[in-house]
């Protein structure tokens, strides 16, 4: 049995509290049982009881064992002086004290073996996620406002790795800005070699070269290491010939090809498509930090980022090799995804460090006018009856999958929660 579980059964109240009893046989009635802390110290904060005749207001804390009270050295740690309850499972020893030698009554709780089995069914479960055969139960309200903290949580982790750049880069949010916005072009399978990319081409570079399509493409491609060494064509060959002046202009070091992934990547997600893409959203616009902070609408993000590249890829994917004629503009379907994996966490994680709330408004505002993603994992959930009605709400069954089911994470969902209630 986990710990866990004993403080969700203490602080939702799931033992029989009409019959509650110390070791020693007293009374004991809880008025409040505490805030969890999630800290060092005691399990519980501000706790109200009544135990026996007198009335208490201190800590709680929870053990498997009473014994584990000794094996984690409380009895010589002030911080569990405050202690007036020692909520057990086993009590397996004589009463603890505290450091100063006074005696902590101790409540061993009886489990109801109804809600054990729900959570022995909860580990064991192999289903798509664990409660897949007791959802049915939880209740529509509060699910759709757990998806809502889901949501903002999985924000909150995505500021966090800009304030992580943010500090590596020296308090650079321009730096951490061109980051995000190379990852956000590699589309998930390219996104870690995108990023290296943003490392790799210097800023300076880009705002000198700003206003030519064919150094910028030049710039971005042979940083990349995609060039090559040997022209198959025209176009090749001038972007070969703007690239060689460049590397030695600015001594840049070019990454290595094999980096990039192509196996069982669609020809419009090509690397080189996506770098001509971007180097068309860099040329000309040496506002684009402004115009993002901006944005309130979807078709915002339509305005900045549906972008034409040059002629040349209308007719190539790859160098050399003729193709049907398709203009390729980055399209609605790519431009939802940088206004969710891209626009969004930017304002949402500037307006934090600036304490700017209404540009966190404006993240969330903005997920919610995009729909929702279609993938192998939403469709598991839609299976289930849970049908996201945006992009706020995929994203949040999204991260609920990966940072709460497939971790078996129950007992700090809301969800599970409400199943081992009943």
């Amino acid at each position: 049995m986990e710990e866990q579980l004993l403080q969700l059964i203490w602080k939702f109240g799931l033992f029989d509290k009409a019959n509650a009893r110390t070791a020693a046989g007293e009374l004991i009635k809880v008025q409040s049982p505490g805030v969890q802390n999630s800290d060092a110290g005691p399990d519980f904060s501000n706790a109200r009881l009544t135990i026996g005749s007198t009335q208490w207001a201190g800590n709680v804390e929870v053990h498997i064992r009473a014994s584990d009270w000794k094996r984690h050295s409380h009895q010589t740690d002030k911080a569990y002086d405050s202690v007036v309850l020692h909520v057990v499972q086993h009590n397996d020893c004589a009463p603890v004290c505290t450091s100063s030698g006074a005696a902590i009554p101790v409540y061993e709780v009886q489990l109801d073996p109804l809600l054990e089995r729900r959570y022995r069914q909860l580990m064991a479960s192999q289903s798509f996620v664990p409660c897949r055969p007791l959802l049915g139960g939880v209740e529509s309200f509060r699910l759709r406002l757990f998806l809502t903290r889901l949501a903002v949580e999985r924000m909150e982790q995505r500021s966090a790795r800009a304030a992580a750049l943010l500090e590596a880069s020296g308090n650079d949010w321009e730096a951490v800005f061109r980051r995000m916005l190379f990852r956000a072009f590699g589309f998930g399978v390219n996104a870690e070699p995108f990023e290296q990319l943003a490392q790799k081409v210097p800023a300076s570079c880009i705002a000198r070269h700003c206003g030519s399509l064919l150094q910028l493409e030049a710039l971005l491609l042979g940083q990349a290491g995609l060039l090559g060494s040997e022209a198959l064509d025209e176009y090749h060959h001038r972007l070969l010939q703007e690239y060689s002046l460049l590397r030695a202009k600015f001594s840049l070091l070019p990454m290595e090809r094999h980096v990039w992934k192509l196996l069982r990547t669609r020809p419009v997600n090509f690397p080189t498509i996506r770098l001509a893409q971007l180097a068309a959203l860099l040329n000309g616009r040496s506002n684009l930090v402004a115009r993002v902070m901006e944005v309130k609408t979807l078709e915002d993000c339509a305005d900045i980022f549906s972008v034409q590249p040059s002629e040349y890829w209308d007719t190539h994917y790859a160098f050399g090799k003729i193709s049907a004629a398709r203009k390729k503009p980055l399209g609605g379907k790519s431009v939802e995804r940088i206004a969710a994996n891209f626009v969004a966490p930017m304002l949402f994680a500037y307006g934090k460090s600036r304490g700017q709330e209404e540009l966190c408004e404006a993240a969330v505002e903005l997920l919610e006018q995009i729909a929702p993603e279609q993938n192998a994992q939403i469709e598991g959930w839609k299976s289930m009856g849970v049908n996201p009605q945006s992009m706020f709400e995929s994203q949040a069954l999204l991260h609920l999958k990966q940072a709460y089911c497939d971790r078996k994470r129950c007992l700090q969902c809301t969800i599970g929660e409400q199943i081992l209630q009943g």
